[in-house]
């Protein structure tokens, strides 16, 4: 009997193989298109460009309606796709990007029974007003506004009925092919990355976890009056309803609107990179889903985090080795680098502290202060180039599943950060908060470290 990883039952075995053999269809037809491009020896560069654009398009729109159709883990697939504007084809970008909050939505009676079940009362009953037209939709919920009878706009979550079985037979199906995959491809092993997805997909299903991951980031940024996290309404909160402030809020990768409040797309990056910066080096708990349609913005500017499903919480110990190594690898400290990758949990084979070192520079050599920001348009896919190059030629065996969901929170970020043409230095914005912590934990910078 299979494992089960939301503790639901999984959909009944027809429907989970229709669903499997729909995917795995897709899958077989965008990959046998550009076998068809790639092969074509006729194509000159310029036509073979074009073909390729093409194929993204028509890729795009199949894989957008087959997400639709499905929903479940298949949205979350295309929103995290589409939120790396720095490394996905512009036609992903453009076309996914409405799965971001254009959700296909669920008919009002099945809400309406959902808030009953959770709640013990019907949305007319426990509201002033309730719309009956959700404001936005998402992978595992909609959203709908409402008014309390004290007067307060709120925004009520409801979690679709019967996601979690769908949930249950997607991480079910896709183990599945991850496990095939590493068998025919040992080069293409993601067993790691799926049980990741394994371990926190669960953990988004469960709304009071995310109310109260809310609130912890909240009251962490609590002095920056550049972020904003809605209040919990926890009277009207329980596992698949969720209430907190209302906020109206520009969509962080809206430029043009941004533009037309008067916005500096360039600052909102600065605070959004800021808060990631304190969230994961000062506090070690973060919001781990940022997306365009988990980020909005108010005049001031102000960052609004909305959607704490995915949230992350580090040990104490891993917090300061990954300012170790933030450190290092901004003064290019080779020993510094090796030591803080393997108290990381990081392994290589062979055991060759050179091959650590050479992981560490990746990201200097692209990204160091003399070169371009961090989040520039072109820096990641240099990156994802090294690492891929030096991950080939020194097998990393052991790859701490922490880093996974920082390095994650970075794509994504990247994305954004491209899209809102920023300008804005990593390097500078995460200096102040590694030094403040190696030099809380007695670490001393390497130069100083050299001096002495």
């Amino acid at each position: 009997m299979a494992r089960s990883f939301t503790g639901a039952k999984p959909l009944p075995l027809p429907h989970r193989a229709q669903r499997f053999a729909i995917v795995g269809w897709n899958f077989l037809v965008v990959y046998l298109r550009y076998k068809r491009v790639q092969k074509n020896k006729r194509l000159t560069p310029a036509e073979r460009e074009r073909a390729y654009s093409r194929e993204h398009q028509r890729n795009a729109e199949r894989i957008y309606k087959t997400a639709a159709r499905l929903e479940g883990l298949l949205i979350k697939t295309c929103q995290f796709i589409s939120s790396r504007a720095d490394v996905a084809p512009p036609e992903y970008v453009a076309v996914l990007s409405r799965l971001q909050d254009q959700v296909p939505t669920r008919p009002f009676p099945e809400i309406e029974e959902q808030i009953e079940r959770e709640l013990g009362r019907r949305p007319d009953e426990l509201f002033a007003t309730f719309a009956r037209k959700p404001v936005a939709s998402a992978s595992l919920a909609q959203v709908h506004r409402a008014t309390t009878h004290d007067g307060r706009d709120v925004a009520v979550k409801v979690q679709y009925p019967g996601i979690e079985r769908t949930v249950e037979t997607d991480l079910q199906n896709l183990s599945l092919l991850v496990r095939l995959l590493a068998k025919i491809e040992k080069n293409y092993d993601f067993r790691w990355l799926m049980d990741e997805v394994c371990k926190y997909t669960p953990r988004e299903l469960d709304f009071v976890l995310e109310g109260q991951s809310a609130e912890r980031v909240a009251k962490d940024l609590q002095h920056r009056v550049d972020i904003h996290i809605p209040a919990v309404l926890w009277e009207y909160t329980a596992r698949r309803v969720l209430v907190t402030e209302f906020v109206q809020g520009i969509k962080i990768s809206d430029i043009p609107r941004l533009l037309e409040a008067g916005i500096d797309p360039n600052q909102v990056a600065l605070i959004m990179t800021e808060a990631y910066c304190e969230q994961i080096l000062v506090h070690g708990f973060f919001h781990a889903d940022p997306h365009p349609g988990n980020l909005l913005v108010l005049p001031g500017p102000q960052v609004v985090f909305i959607d704490f499903g995915l949230s992350k919480d580090l040990p104490e110990g891993f917090r300061v080795n990954y300012a170790r190594l933030t450190m290092a690898i901004m003064q290019q400290d080779d020993q510094a680098m090796a030591d803080a990758f393997r108290a990381l949990g990081f392994q290589t084979k062979p055991d060759d502290p050179q091959s650590l070192i050479a992981l560490g520079r990746s990201f200097f050599d692209a990204t160091g202060p003399d070169a371009r920001p961090y989040m520039d348009a072109d820096v990641m896919p240099e990156v994802n180039e090294r690492l891929s190059r030096i991950l080939t030629e020194n097998p990393v065996t052991a790859i701490p599943p922490d880093i996974l969901m920082i390095f994650r929170v970075i794509g994504l970020m990247s994305g954004l950060q491209k899209r809102l043409d920023s300008t804005v230095s990593m390097f500078d914005t995460i200096e102040p908060y590694a030094r403040e912590q190696a030099e809380k934990h007695g670490m001393a910078p390497a130069g100083e470290a050299a001096a002495g």
